[in-house]
């Protein structure tokens, strides 16, 4: 899977009625879903977020696993989604959806808190493997 392929994925899932993606409000007044892909920079300081926020790294990570005798070399893409309406509705409901997408994906939650939204980091491994390696 390729970073677009997971963007689209991404959306497709989220998207799917109800809506649970938020939006961006660019500078210029333009209202975008807030889905970023995160590279050598974040999401713009200028933009402002409502709602639920999806953004992933724009490659994977290694993720290697032991076998015996052996070390299976997979990738995995890390995704997080925070809630910045407040409340934990619209962030349960699309952990939920990914799960059922994505079983062996791990959560990593963060519950809201008085200084901290609420958030979800999940990582999804590629079922691509790239090679295996002798360790």
């Amino acid at each position: 899977m390729n970073n677009l392929q997971l963007r689209q994925k991404l959306e497709a899932i989220l998207s799917c009625p109800p809506n649970l993606i938020g939006t961006y409000t660019l500078p210029n007044g333009q209202t975008i879903p807030a889905v970023y892909m995160t590279g050598a920079q974040g999401v713009p300081a200028d933009w402002k977020v409502q709602g639920l926020e999806v953004t992933m790294e724009d490659s994977p990570r290694r993720a290697p696993v032991a076998g015996v005798g052996i070390v299976v070399s997979r990738m995995a893409w890390v995704v997080m989604l925070v809630n910045y309406s407040g409340g934990t509705n619209a962030l349960d409901e699309a952990a939920s959806r990914l799960e059922r997408a994505f079983p062996d994906a791990t959560f990593s939650p963060s519950p809201e808190t008085d200084v901290a939204y609420g958030q979800y980091r999940i990582t999804i491994p590629d079922t691509q493997v790239r090679s295996v390696l002798k360790p």
